[in-house]
């Protein structure tokens, strides 16, 4: 990239680049391999990490819109990844939960993705960068509180 480029301008796109970059590698195993995408993968882990949880829940924590929510549960669904279950603090709404086969499959994704030797990974200190990711996201957290 130019070097007459802002320093933020450069970040901004350095770090949209590289995102949209990393996924596509991903999608290169996750999809012959396991027969989802990089966003798939997303809803199935997040639904891990927080246990059985509505959509406006998922929705938040993915950072989209209930709709494309909507649109990953429905084909997980049929797959038999995720199913509706009675919400665990409100009996009368509905959650979404993994199924065992959507365990299995999360975790053989997250392996399969584990054993990649893909070189993204070359010449990176992996904890810096996951400690400046963190703060990246912080910030942008903060800044999106102020803002409402």
């Amino acid at each position: 990239m130019n070097a007459s480029v802002p320093d933020s301008r450069r970040f901004a796109l350095a770090l949209h680049r590289a995102t949209t970059l990393v996924d596509r590698v991903a999608d290169t195993y996750l999809r012959p391999a396991h027969g989802i995408g990089v966003s798939e993968l997303g809803a199935l882990a997040t639904i891990d990490a927080i246990g059985p949880a509505r959509q406006t829940t998922l929705a938040d924590a993915l950072d989209v819109t209930r709709s494309a929510v909507t649109q990953r549960l429905a084909s997980l669904s049929a797959r038999g990844l995720v199913e509706v279950v009675a919400d665990p603090l409100d009996r009368r709404a509905h959650a979404v939960a993994l199924t065992e086969a959507g365990r299995d499959l999360l975790a053989a994704a997250w392996s399969g993705l584990a054993g990649l030797d893909d070189g993204l990974e070359d010449g990176i200190d992996l904890a810096v960068l996951l400690e400046a990711l963190e703060r990246i996201a912080a910030n942008a957290e903060r800044h999106l509180q102020a803002a409402r």
